[in-house]
């Protein structure tokens, strides 16, 4: 059957479509690149914020639309949106012929093979470990992501994975890294390490947080860079940090969610932290490696939050001085411990409040990319080109920024590059384009 496949969510669900994209191709299926060319459509849906839901459904709409003007056509779901809304899905949208969540993504076979109007329930979580080989359809040009566990311990109060991905489940090293050498061999420059709670690996499997004894593993396969991303801010990040400065091949990058830094919201969310220890801990990452860049993230409007408590992330953002920072409307989620707290912010306050927190963070961010200005870095192609003032420009990454929420190096494409023929070189970087990107000169 040709089938189309549609990948959203995060990169720990795009892991989870190239699995069933190699699924289905074993059992024979073909793939197309435009939905109008398929007899089947797959959709991998993501549920885990309102606004993700909502993407989720309008997708979900678009093809509908598309079946009416050929019945013919099947529409299955996977994902985050199936798990947690199986019979609202159905009820609402009788067009889906099938669709199965996010326990056991082998399903997506049965879905093909014994398709049913009842959504297929996996039953208990059986995470699909690498056995043998992945399509790489949703990586990037260079990199692909390495999903090392599955689910999450911790009980934050607003958060809905547990409920969709269940408890934490930490891989085998042995299989994490077959599937690592599996990516090396196919040409991936950049590993990029995903979980939901990456510096925990381990702890259920091991009894003990494992992540560095994989990242030996890992380094021995001689990748040119490995990023980690998901790290929740507990003294174990140290260790880590010691570790990435030994250790050049790991990038100089944190992705560190903190959430936010009020103490009683913290406490409300069960989460750990208050300004001065996060940016106690931001201090001694620095001082470890200066050179190293901090990405995170916030929620705003979380139950109960005050002006008080808005003015204290201001005062935090401008002190901590953060690289990259994602700002994020608090999703009242069901089933979550927070759905119950009934204190939430109006809209429109809360639009003005991550207005003003995002014009502080443009000008942290913009004034601490001018400090590149004059450096010479080693960047990856992104294997793009664009054209600005019908001038080309190739679009390069590099080590302090992660794909796809960070920012690029844009250099004007010279006349001596073949661009189907490079990975990494290094630029002097000449400009700031704005707070996300820099611009170059490229040194051979």
């Amino acid at each position: 059957m040709k089938i189309f496949f549609d990948a959203l969510g995060c990169p720990k669900a795009l892991v989870d479509a190239e699995r069933m994209h190699y699924f289905l191709q074993k059992e024979s299926h073909s793939f197309v690149s435009l939905p109008e060319e398929a007899e089947a459509i797959v959709i991998n849906t993501c549920g885990f914020i309102e606004a993700a839901k909502k993407e989720s459904i309008d997708v979900i709409l678009n093809y509908i639309g598309l079946k009416k003007e050929k019945p013919s056509l099947k529409i299955i779901l996977s994902g985050c949106l199936t798990e947690r809304y199986r019979k609202e899905l159905l009820a609402n949208f009788p067009e889906i012929d099938s669709a199965i969540g996010a326990r056991d993504l082998t399903k997506i076979i049965d879905a093909f093979d014994h398709p049913s109007k009842n959504l297929l329930d996996g039953g208990e979580f059986k995470d699909a470990h690498f056995t043998d080989e992945r399509s790489l359809v949703f990586s990037g040009y260079h990199f692909a992501y390495l999903k090392i566990a599955e689910g999450c311990n911790r009980n934050c109060t607003f958060c809905a994975i547990p409920l969709i991905r269940g408890k934490q489940r930490s891989r085998p090293i042995e299989s994490i890294a077959k599937e690592a050498a599996f990516l090396k061999d196919q040409g991936v420059k950049e590993l990029i390490i995903i979980s939901e709670d990456t510096i925990s690996y381990g702890l259920d499997l091991y009894q003990k947080k494992s992540l560095i004894p994989l990242l030996k593993e890992l380094l021995k396969l001689k990748f040119d860079w490995i990023r980690i991303l998901y790290l929740f801010p507990d003294e174990e990040l140290l260790n880590l940090v010691y570790f990435i400065k030994e250790n050049p091949s790991i990038c100089r990058y944190l992705d560190m969610p903190l959430q936010h830094v009020s103490a009683s919201l913290l406490k409300s969310m069960k989460r750990p932290g208050d300004p001065e220890y996060y940016l106690s801990l931001i201090e001694r990452i620095r001082k470890e490696i200066p050179e190293i860049k901090i990405r995170s993230s916030f929620i705003i409007g979380f139950s109960g939050e005050t002006e008080d408590e808005q003015q204290d992330l201001k005062t935090f953002l401008k002190k901590a001085r953060l690289d990259r920072v994602g700002f994020f409307e608090y999703s009242r989620e069901e089933g979550t411990e927070s759905y119950s707290l009934t204190k939430n912010i109006g809209k429109r306050v809360l639009r003005k409040r991550i207005k003003e927190l995002s014009a502080i963070q443009e000008t942290i961010s913009e004034n601490n990319l001018k400090k590149m200005i004059g450096k010479e870095i080693i960047c990856i192609y992104e294997g793009i080109i664009e054209e600005k003032k019908s001038k080309e420009y190739l679009v390069f990454r590099s080590e302090y920024d992660a794909p796809e929420v960070d920012g690029v190096v844009m250099v004007k494409k010279p006349d001596n590059l073949d661009p189907d023929n490079i990975d990494f070189v290094k630029i002097k970087i000449t400009e700031v384009i704005d707070h996300h990107n820099l611009g170059g000169v490229e040194v051979l």
